[in-house]
């Protein structure tokens, strides 16, 4: 899963990039971002390992990519959309150090951000007017539609507040809309701003627009990211923090892209696996290896909670916490999993 980094010029995108991602990231260069691999924050993990002492503990791991952003105009809006068309969700970062206004600035760039889709939108009708005129049903069906996001976008609404049936829905998979992506607003404030209310004027920018916010001071977060682990903690301490921004930032990018965790346990290793909420546990199966999805027969599940509430995998049997699921199955967040396969 990738989430791309977005914002206003002189927003500080690059530098939030550099200190979420940092010295964990394996950074590599694409033809429209820069990449980053972060490992995502989960205490539940630490438990586990405690639990089992594997040989090997392995969190989830997203990708975070640092798009372009600027001043948009026609051009830019055109290159934007076609850098965020494999994003899952988006950070916009709203940034505050040139004595500029971060709320103004950042309700300006998600205009920009809905007028990115609009275009698309009305290209998309006046195509859709040949094709009626030349008698293609297809189109004449799918008119209504774009007719109705045009009004929306018009009035300034994302289409991901828009209620959508299955069929609307399914119609809409070929388009890259970006209003349509999870989105989480990002108030990057001076160390000096640090809750001075900046970043709640920029919140309540945000809630217009339904979206959720959190302040970091990216700079800052650079700084400490670039600390050994014993001096970050002493770094923390003095700030009288209990953990960082990046922390809470990867925790809520994972959520915006409504993204959960199932863990696999033993001896040899314990780890997280990130799948998006509601995946089935074939799917949830193939993350591991597509083998055990094809030859899915069921999956043993037990609850984080059960689990470390027992103590063990055979009090949970004893005490009937553990099931048997098949196909249909909805992995949870927090389910420990052995799956059994056949190939």
């Amino acid at each position: 899963m990738k989430i791309g980094i977005i914002g206003p010029m002189s927003s500080g995108k690059t530098t939030v990039f550099q200190s979420v991602t940092g010295l964990m990231a394996e950074h590599a260069t694409g033809k429209d971002a820069t990449l980053g691999v972060v490992r995502v924050p989960d205490e539940r993990l630490d438990v586990l390992t405690e639990m089992y002492q594997p040989k090997k503990t392995t969190p989830a791991e997203i990708t975070f990519a640092d798009l372009g952003g600027a001043a948009l105009n026609a051009d830019k809006l055109s290159a934007l959309t076609g850098a965020l068309a494999d994003a899952d969700a988006l950070a916009v970062i709203a940034g505050g150090f040139l004595g500029g206004d971060p709320a103004s600035e950042l309700e300006s760039f998600l205009l920009d951000l809905t007028f990115a889709d609009l275009s698309v939108v009305e290209a998309r009708l006046e195509r859709i007017a040949k094709e009626i005129h030349r008698g293609h049903k297809e189109a004449q069906a799918e008119q209504p539609l774009m007719e109705r996001l045009q009004a929306a976008l018009g009035e300034g609404q994302r289409i991901a507040h828009l209620e959508l049936n299955t069929e609307e829905r399914k119609a809409l998979r070929g388009y890259q809309f970006i209003t349509r992506k999870p989105t989480l607003i990002v108030a990057n404030v001076a160390e000096a701003d640090l809750g001075n209310g900046v970043a709640a004027s920029v919140a309540r920018a945000a809630e217009t627009h339904g979206l959720r916010s959190l302040e970091m001071c990216a700079p800052l977060e650079l700084e400490i990211a670039q600390l050994p682990p014993d001096d970050r903690d002493l770094f923390l301490a003095d700030y009288g923090m209990t953990a960082t921004a990046r922390d809470r930032f990867v925790r809520a990018a994972y959520g915006a892209a409504d993204l959960i965790s199932f863990f696999t346990v033993g001896p040899d290793e314990v780890r997280a696996w990130s799948i998006p909420r509601g995946t089935l546990a074939p799917s949830a199966a193939g993350k591991i290896h597509s083998d055990i999805e094809q030859g899915f027969i069921r999956a043993e599940v037990v609850a984080y909670d059960d689990l470390t509430g027992a103590g063990s995998l055979a009090e949970c049997r004893s005490r009937g916490t553990v099931r048997l699921e098949g196909k249909t199955y909805e992995v949870r967040d927090g389910d420990v999993i052995d799956f059994r396969f056949s190939i």
